[in-house]
């Protein structure tokens, strides 16, 4: 049967194959020595290769052997190439092991080096975390002593002039009653006092004097009430959570950066305030107190931009809303919005990280509104969302829960 033309021709044919297949296989294996830069690790594969070549040369000759029918020399070559095949599958396994062992190696490196960047990365955020609080309790603490102190300072002779001023109305208008009383009893004085009188523009004095201390009256008490806003800003003597009003909290605020609302563009900037009837809440006015200091400056800052950057082509009044109202489940909102330059939303997303700020070099740590956002959702267990788009404006949004007394 073995020497019938069919079945030589199918066996040649199946050698055949076996001989492309081995020279594949021989190509892949000089692209895997290539990859090696070592001879070490190219032994193996050379070892591997050689045998190869040993095997396709048996292919070939098992084919000239079968074509020509020299069938007593297949039990010579079958027995070589088992014994060549053992030994290639013994280098396979070995080869395979050691590759085996190798990327065994490398995961468990890659793996402790992956935790040790997570342990890295959690210790740097812990320290950004800690550098923060440092910041704001410093920041917060310099700001209220600087604060606290300088209405201390003005508060003195304000208090002085405040108080004087009703005796000098007093005075004022007993000498008045005193110089008409002498008029009218001496109606004709001495030419001396005549002059006196018409240099001195008596009747206008007499009308206009009283006027001038009831504006002073009304300066010193606008005074007061600055130095109070300033005092109740600081709130340095107070408990750090307590009962407190939002509303008074972010007057005390304005009050504070009323000189850059007046004075920073060429027109002031107009601020628009919606207060609903909102409750007080139990937080930390002092934290709050910084928060609405960082937002509202952000917005004086973009109003300021945008005016520099678009200049007197439009009619648009640089405005910031400031509103109140109650939220859903038993929260207070606080929207703070403007008509500003705005932001793109893909800054939009980074605003509230440590350390990021749109700001050139000098004019911002980049503290801002990572603080704020640690104040309001870390301190106060609240939510702040900011929504903006270019040229358009920008809109952060608090929520704070209300929290009563236990």
């Amino acid at each position: 049967m073995l020497r019938s033309s069919i079945v030589l021709a199918f066996i040649v044919t199946l050698i055949a194959l076996g001989a492309w297949i081995m020279w594949l296989s021989i190509l892949k294996t000089q692209k895997i020595i290539k990859l090696f830069k070592t001879k070490p690790e190219q032994l193996n594969w050379q070892i591997i290769f050689s045998l190869m070549i040993f095997f396709l040369s048996g292919y070939l000759l098992c084919i000239y052997l079968t074509i020509y029918r020299l069938i007593e020399w297949i039990p010579l070559l079958t027995g070589m190439v088992f014994f060549f095949g053992a030994l290639f599958v013994f280098l396979s396994i070995t080869i395979y092991l050691q590759t085996l062992q190798r990327l065994l190696i490398v995961q468990e490196k890659y793996r402790t080096a992956k935790e040790n960047a997570e342990s890295a990365l959690f210790q740097l955020q812990e320290t950004q975390q800690a550098q923060m609080q440092l910041i704001q309790r410093e920041t917060m603490l310099g700001l209220g002593t600087m604060v606290a102190g300088v209405a201390h300072e003005i508060n003195n002779p304000v208090s002085f002039i405040h108080g004087n001023l009703e005796y000098l109305h007093q005075y004022t208008h007993e000498l008045l009653n005193l110089l008409a009383t002498y008029a009218a009893v001496y109606p004709n004085p001495d030419i001396k006092i005549v002059k006196a009188l018409a240099n001195s523009d008596l009747k206008f004095i007499q009308k206009d004097l009283p006027k001038l201390l009831n504006s002073m009256q009304v300066g010193a008490i606008r005074i007061s009430e600055i130095v109070e806003s300033l005092s109740n800003f600081s709130r340095l003597n107070e408990a750090d959570y307590k009962k407190a009003d939002i509303h008074q909290g972010i007057d005390n605020t304005l009050t504070l950066l009323q000189h850059r609302l007046n004075t920073s563009i060429s027109k002031p900037i107009l601020v628009v305030k919606e207060y609903d009837k909102i409750p007080p809440i139990f937080c930390n006015p002092r934290f709050l107190n910084q928060v609405f200091l960082n937002l509202i400056n952000n917005a004086i800052d973009a109003l300021i931009k945008k005016v520099a950057t678009v200049g007197k082509s439009t009619d648009e009044t640089p405005t910031i809303w400031i509103r109140t109202f109650h939220a859903q489940d038993n929260q207070i909102a606080i929207s703070i919005a403007d008509n500003g330059c705005g932001i793109s939303e893909e800054i939009s997303r980074s605003i509230f990280q440590p350390f990021f700020t749109t700001k050139p070099v000098g004019q911002g740590t980049g503290l801002g509104l990572s603080i704020s956002h640690q104040i309001i959702v870390e301190q106060h267990g609240g939510s702040i969302k900011c929504t903006s788009s270019a040229n358009q404006g920008t809109k952060i949004e608090i929520r704070l829960p209300i929290k009563q007394l236990t």
